[in-house]
């Protein structure tokens, strides 16, 4: 029997050293512009699209690792802004979108007035894809949802221009306390964010699942659709809309404006 309890002892301790040899290589395996969700890498940012043919460039972002100083001095442009710029090399269809790339640093605009096959195309090219819906909302979880104010650093763009009626992006990262329990910012406001999932066009918004977040996911239409989904909110919709439950249904994968973005997954 004191063999038996000294060799299951040791097993023991062999299974916790093994699991936390697994969570270290979990978490070590996702570059330095992600965090690990599980088996999967989700950008710690809202994607920047840069345009660019810098092969060395290229194989920096591809390894998560591109900066924004060595974007500049490499003459990548980014894309997306201010308006819809992707021009014919970047087509709302995606087709033939080769040379722009989802980019996930902190300290820029992210990038908007996008459809979602063009973010899957600049997605794919950096290696990555847009996250489901679950690991999406995996990744969100512990974001504050601190409600309707213009207070910089202390909330999420939900609603930056309370004081002044005027709302609008913000740059990633900059709002320091808008970040989830393992450690990916803005998942609340600033840009909605298209994630993989398809669904029946929905026409109508609900009961929020919590608190007040936006839940319009019911109906659907039997004229148009579909609907490909977009995650917690922009910066205009305030405490009544934006939250780490919002979820909408209503925006064809056609759809191109300022308050869609994206972040890509691994």
């Amino acid at each position: 029997m004191r063999r038996l309890s000294g060799g299951l002892g040791l097993g023991l301790v062999g299974l916790m050293l093994g699991l936390a040899a697994s969570a270290s290589a979990g978490e070590e395996k996702c570059s330095p512009d992600s965090v690990a969700v599980g088996p999967v890498c989700i950008d710690k940012y809202e994607a920047s699209v840069w345009e660019t043919t810098n092969p060395l460039l290229i194989k920096l972002i591809k390894a998560g690792r591109a900066t924004l100083d060595e974007l500049l001095a490499a003459g990548a442009v980014q894309r997306g802004v201010a308006s819809d710029d992707y021009g014919a090399g970047c087509p709302d269809t995606g087709n033939g979108c080769k040379d722009f790339y989802a980019v996930s640093i902190p300290g820029v605009t992210p990038s908007s007035f996008l459809t979602w096959f063009q973010a899957a195309a600049t997605a794919r090219n950096s290696g990555k894809r847009l996250p489901t819906n679950q690991e999406w909302q995996a990744a969100a979880l512990g974001t504050p949802d601190p409600g309707e104010s213009a207070a910089g650093a202390a909330d999420c763009n939900t609603k930056n221009g309370a004081a002044l009626n005027f709302d609008a992006v913000v740059p990633t990262g900059s709002r320091a306390n808008c970040v989830s329990d393992l450690g990916a910012f803005d998942m609340v406001g600033n840009l909605w964010e298209w994630v993989a999932e398809w669904v029946p066009l929905s026409t109508t918004c609900v009961t929020p699942l919590f608190a007040s977040d936006l839940n319009c996911l019911a109906g659907a239409s039997t004229t148009a659709g579909p609907g490909a989904l977009i995650r917690g909110g922009f910066f205009d919709n305030g405490s009544t809309g934006a939250g780490v439950f919002a979820v909408f249904g209503d925006s064809p994968p056609t759809r191109a404006d300022n308050g869609i973005g994206f972040r890509a997954a691994r």
